[in-house]
């Protein structure tokens, strides 16, 4: 199936959760955000988290600055 990712097309499996779409994607899960459709889920849900076709996910990383 198809999902957005910071409007980008990634094919990726059924039944995939957002934990497994972190890890396939390369994406270090410390300091990010993740939001489903507008959503935010907490990262306590990401394993719970399945995708479904067409979802726009959004990562924000964390950056420092001052």
């Amino acid at each position: 199936m198809t999902i957005n990712v910071n409007n980008q097309p990634h094919s990726v499996s059924e039944s995939i959760t957002l934990t497994e779409v972190v890890a396939q994607l390369n994406i270090i899960s410390a300091g990010i955000a993740i939001a489903i459709n507008n959503e935010i889920i907490s990262k306590d849900r990401w394993n719970a988290t399945n995708l479904k076709e067409q979802d726009q996910v959004i990562i924000i990383k964390a950056t420092q600055g001052g």
